[in-house]
């Protein structure tokens, strides 16, 4: 309990450094959109590759395998519960839209791999990575057509993000019969240790930016991130524990779907005016409430551990 309580202080005061930062005015706009370019174009990718650099064991292996088997079948299951849902509310068309983009998919790569890397270092960043594949997979399928229908899949465009490139590269390495360089592995490593207090931080620039307004005025925000922050975490860490899976691989798959929404639906809303306000809104309110659900989801996990 105790590690969980350090991880949730720091989560919340890198969070709350940015949001002071960017508040005083010391942070720039412009320097906070370069960080998070950097965030996601170098340093995620480096600390991605680094979780490949364990030994191989089966135990690993299986955590691995579980966490990549539970988000696809989430994803599965999700999206036929959620279609229902979000049409027996009374949504206009481009609403229902965002609505199930927003309850479906998390911020896995922005958050959910520095959160990973604090609970459970190196070993679950490898199951989150695994799970980051599953994940991009399912958004520019599944969650692109839903936002642009008839926008063809493309592979290309799949793989033209540095972090998924690194997620391919992590799982090949992890497999691979040689790792890298010490040297080499130390210098990326050190680079790459900088993503969770990073992305707490950018996080809080966010929030900074943000109208006290666009929390409150927006009740399907609240039923979005219900489902997002509490009810999706809580039953894939009670279906993992029913099927005696991989307790490793249960636990990352638990904390990465009770993330904040992902951001990625908000890019698509405003690429295909598909409810941009609305989508923003309800990211900006899931990343204030995170701050909350996230230590009872931490908690919950090694509860039922």
């Amino acid at each position: 309990m105790g590690a969980l309580i350090a991880v949730g202080a720091k989560v919340v005061l890198a969070g709350a450094l940015g949001f002071g930062l960017r508040r005083s005015g010391f942070v720039t706009e412009r320097f906070a959109q370069d960080l998070g370019r950097l965030l996601m174009q170098v340093i995620t990718p480096f600390a991605v590759v680094v979780a490949a650099s364990r030994p191989y064991s089966r135990e690993l292996a299986a955590a691995v395998g579980t966490t990549s088997a539970m988000l696809a079948g989430y994803f599965v299951v999700c999206v036929l519960l959620v279609v229902l849902l979000a049409r027996a509310l009374p949504l206009d068309r481009d609403t229902r839209r965002a609505f199930i983009n927003l309850v479906i998919f998390p911020n896995m790569t922005f958050i959910g791999m520095p959160i990973i890397q604090e609970l459970y270092g190196q070993n679950g960043l490898l199951c989150a990575v695994a799970g980051n594949l599953v994940f991009n997979l399912a958004f520019f399928t599944v969650g692109e057509h839903n936002m642009a229908p008839g926008r063809k899949f493309s592979l290309v465009r799949v793989f033209k993000s540095p972090v998924v490139v690194a997620c391919v590269l992590a799982v090949a390495l992890y497999f691979a019969p040689w790792s890298l360089p010490a040297e080499l592995n130390g210098a990326l490593g050190m680079i790459g240790a900088a993503m969770a207090p990073l992305a707490m931080m950018i996080v809080g620039f966010g929030l900074a930016d943000s109208a006290p307004a666009d929390l409150i005025r927006n009740p399907y925000g609240y039923v979005i991130n219900f489902l997002r922050l509490l009810i999706w975490p809580v039953a894939l860490l009670a279906a993992g524990r029913w099927l005696g899976l991989d307790p490793l691989g249960v636990n990352v798959a638990a904390v990465l779907c009770g993330l904040p929404c992902g951001t990625m639906t908000v890019v698509l809303a405003a690429q295909h005016r598909t409810a941009y306000q609305f989508s923003a809104q309800t990211v900006v309110q899931s990343n204030v409430l995170m701050f909350a659900s996230l230590p009872l989801v931490f908690w919950l996990v090694q509860l039922w551990a």
